[in-house]
């Protein structure tokens, strides 16, 4: 099976929701139901930017239970003004991020610049622009948003917002040890390490095969997280057979 015809494969089975696409459980699937476009904006921007060295199902868990006790953890001017050991007790209860205290220094960072820049709108990073690429910029900014972070929180926003951008299909696909991992069983690349090197060729591997496959890594890249993280293959054939 080729790269192209390995994203038609994925994108129809999840399309379908069948076997290990039955559980939807995306970052944008996962944001409250009862909060405010707004609202939805920020539970994304804070949320995400701690998605990263921890099990992403138990954050966005404890992020919805931790929106349900006081949403005021997911507002940047209730934020910057709240004592460092109060923040950092709340997301150590709720969140329970690997780092805690580099969570607080970006929930406190970005909460002033989100002020500072977009007045405390997240979608305003995304709206008024030329497009994909100088939101992503604009993104880029914040502490933590790199490479996989940033382009993920694009990712999530564009979906959850429908924003419309003509370039959007240029910008690469965030990548994960569960991309590379994906990869290296099918044969599309020679090693599972996950060093910058090899992430950025699993990249362009995605970016391409989604190209000629005619689908958007948009959803390519929800579909391919489903796949690795809730399935967990361990061999090719643990990957067809979920699919299948």
């Amino acid at each position: 099976m080729e790269p192209p015809e390995f994203v038609k494969v994925v994108v129809k089975a999840y399309r379908s929701g069948r076997g290990v696409f039955a559980n939807k459980v995306n970052a944008e699937d996962l944001v409250p139901p009862q909060a405010t476009d707004l609202q939805k904006a920020l539970f994304l921007f804070y949320v995400i930017q701690l998605d990263y060295a921890t099990k992403s199902q138990r954050l966005y868990e404890g992020a919805r239970e931790l929106f349900a006790a006081n949403p005021g953890f997911f507002d940047p001017v209730y934020v910057v003004n709240l004592p460092d050991d109060e923040l950092r007790g709340s997301l150590g209860n709720y969140l329970k991020p690997r780092y805690i205290n580099e969570a607080v220094r970006r929930y406190k960072a970005n909460s002033r610049g989100l002020l500072a820049n977009f007045g405390g709108d997240p979608r305003r990073i995304f709206e008024g622009v030329g497009g994909a690429k100088e939101a992503l910029q604009s993104v880029q900014t914040f502490r933590g948003f790199g490479p996989k972070i940033g382009n993920f929180f694009v990712r999530t926003m564009v979906n959850t917002f429908d924003y419309r951008y003509s370039d959007v299909e240029d910008l690469l696909p965030p990548v994960d040890v569960h991309d590379v991992r994906i990869a290296h069983l099918l044969g599309f690349n020679d090693s599972d390490e996950v060093s910058g090197r090899n992430i950025a060729e699993v990249k362009d591997l995605w970016s391409t095969a989604c190209r000629e496959a005619g689908v958007s890594w948009l959803v390519f890249d929800k579909a391919l997280w489903l796949l690795g993280s809730e399935g967990r293959p361990k061999t090719r054939e643990d990957v067809i057979n979920l699919l299948s």
